[in-house]
């Protein structure tokens, strides 16, 4: 009897001894997720892509603008924890900037890296910021920036469902590649130049003393080629991506314009950002274009480099001749007071 109940007291003791270890157990298991919710609540409850804006730009990835777009998504990314994630297509992947922009325009997540000459079928005075000889320097533009005559001009985009997050991405300055040498207005009497279409840029081209002839980026290779133009205005990137030093002759540095643009996107999109989010796309994708703008700057001597090498002959123009010619484009287009207010603003 003894030696059954010692064993039944040791299978009691077995019995409890199990369950306590189970509850011990089970109590751990329950704990961890615990431990993992508090660790999100933690991170704010971050949904990773919550927010999700594809950027498009005709640029290919070896462009300094697509690295600085790259950048602006890896800090956006990075200060919201994923929350923002910034998506960049390049090579036009989404389509035309006039396209994009229209999407833009209804509340689609997009965005594009585009310039004043296709932001002014908007606004129409916008289409100053790539008039000729509106600044002199890159720090002269960025002055540009934060007078009142931009900013207001900015801010008019919300009425049509648009919103710059920032127009800071210096593209370089633009000159003429041709197959005559220019020096001065006189030399491009007779001499088709390629324009883009914009009105900024074909009355450009027309006052510097050349005929406007309207072809897409694209076709101006086969163009120079064939011919059908003489030549083509254009900054160093683009001349050296298009292999325009096989087609041309000479390089007229005439920084007729300053290559400004910037990412344009949906309002609506942007306003459901919250506050801190707003802040933080603004900031960087303003980083961004000091970036690329720094990379185009440093690169200029490099690319002009390779143009002499490639066989062009680098003209001495006249600059201040084709400044004063220039001058009435403003008049033209009706941009007379607000260049006058941007000049003041200047300090010109």
């Amino acid at each position: 009897m003894k030696i059954k109940h010692f064993l039944a007291a040791m299978l009691c003791t077995a019995l409890v001894f199990t369950t306590a270890c189970s509850n011990s157990s089970s109590g751990q298991s329950a704990a961890a997720p615990a431990a993992d919710g508090a660790s999100s609540t933690n991170t704010t409850d971050v949904k990773q892509g919550e927010y999700v804006l594809k950027v498009g730009t005709s640029m290919v990835e070896t462009d300094p603008m697509y690295k600085g777009l790259e950048q602006f998504a890896n800090k956006v990314n990075e200060r919201t924890n994923g929350a923002v994630e910034i998506q960049i297509f390049p090579s036009s992947q989404l389509g035309p900037d006039e396209d994009v922009i229209e999407q833009a325009k209804v509340g689609t997540n997009v965005a594009m890296l585009t310039d004043p000459g296709r932001l002014s079928a908007y606004i129409t005075e916008f289409g100053i910021f790539g008039a000729p000889y509106l600044v002199d320097s890159y720090d002269e533009m960025l002055k540009l920036l934060d007078t009142t005559a931009y900013q207001e001009l900015a801010d008019q985009f919300d009425s049509h469902g648009l919103k710059v997050i920032a127009f800071n991405y210096f593209q370089g300055t633009r000159h003429l590649f041709t197959k005559n040498a220019v020096a001065a207005p006189a030399d491009l009497k007779g001499q088709r130049i390629r324009s883009s279409g914009s009105p900024v840029v074909t009355r450009t081209v027309e006052t510097m003393g050349a005929n406007a002839t309207v072809m897409p980026w694209a076709e101006a290779y086969q163009g120079l080629q064939q011919k059908v133009i003489d030549g083509v205005e254009v900054h160093y990137s683009a001349a050296v991506g298009a292999s325009i030093p096989e087609v041309t002759s000479y390089l007229s540095k005439t920084n007729h314009f300053y290559l400004l643009t910037g990412i344009v996107g949906s309002k609506s999109w942007f306003d459901s950002l919250p506050d801190e989010y707003k802040a933080i796309l603004v900031e960087e994708a303003y980083n961004g274009g000091t970036f690329a703008s720094e990379a185009v700057i440093a690169g200029e001597a490099e690319y002009e480099k390779q143009l002499t090498a490639a066989g062009l002959e680098i003209v001495d123009c006249d600059i201040e001749a084709f400044k004063t010619v220039t001058e009435v484009v403003y008049d033209e287009l009706g941009y007379r007071e607000l260049k006058d207010k941007i000049d003041s603003e200047l300090g010109k």
